[in-house]
C-alpha cells in the first residue's frame, strides 16, 4: 500500500511539473499564479527538474551466491541478557519482568529467540531481543536466552541469569490473592 501510494505521488508529481506556470496581476495590486491561462497572464519557463538515475549493479551471481554461503558461515559471538542484570532483586506487585537480550552479530534469516524461564522454554520463539515476563511469583527464578534455529533447533544459550522477585503485598492487585 504504501508503494502503490509513494507512486501515485510521484505520477502527481511529474504531471504538475511539466505544467506550465502562469503569473499575472489583477487590478488591487496581488500577483497570482495559475495553471490556467488568464487575461494578461505571462507564461512563466520553468527549468528542467533534476534528476538521477544510478548505474545498474555489476555483481554478478557468483558474488551473489557467496553472499548467502558467507551468512550461512556466520557464528553468533555473544548472546546474554542485558536486562534485568544477575541476582537483581525486583519489585513489582503485579510480578512484570523486562528481559533485554544482546545478539551479536544480528539474527541471521529464520533464526529466533527463545525464552526460557526456570529451565522451561516460556511462549513461542520470536525475532525481538526484548521480552515481558508477566504474573512472576515471589521467590528465586532463571532466567535464560537461547538462539533456535528454523528447524527448532537450539544454536546458541546464554549464561542464566538469576532474579529475585519481590511482590511487597500479594493481595494488593485485584485477582492476586493466593
Amino acid at each position: 500500500m504504501r508503494k502503490l501510494s509513494f507512486l501515485i505521488w510521484m505520477l502527481l508529481a511529474i504531471g504538475s511539473a511539466s505544467a506550465a506556470i502562469y503569473k499575472w496581476t489583477d487590478s488591487s495590486g496581488a500577483v497570482h499564479f495559475s495553471d490556467q491561462p488568464h487575461q494578461g497572464a505571462e507564461k512563466i519557463e520553468i527549468p528542467e527538474a533534476q534528476s538521477y538515475s544510478s548505474p545498474p549493479s555489476q555483481q554478478s551471481s557468483s558474488e551473489e551466491s557467496g553472499d548467502e554461503d558467507d551468512e550461512a558461515k556466520k557464528e553468533y559471538k555473544k548472546i546474554e541478557i542485558t536486562q534485568p542484570q544477575n541476582e537483581a532483586t525486583i519489585r513489582n506487585n503485579q510480578g512484570y519482568v523486562p528481559v533485554i537480550a544482546s545478539v551479536s552479530p544480528e539474527l541471521k534469516s529464520g533464526d529466533k529467540l527463545q525464552i526460557v524461564f526456570d529451565g522451561a522454554p516460556l511462549g513461542e520463539p520470536k525475532d525481538s531481543t526484548i521480552f515481558a515476563l508477566n504474573n512472576v511469583y515471589r521467590g528465586t527464578h532463571t532466567i535464560a536466552v537461547q538462539i533456535v534455529d528454523e528447524s527448532g533447533k537450539v544454536v546458541k544459550s546464554s549464561e542464566p541469569v538469576t532474579i529475585h522477585m519481590h511482590r511487597p503485598r500479594v493481595g494488593m492487585v485485584p485477582g492476586t490473592r493466593r
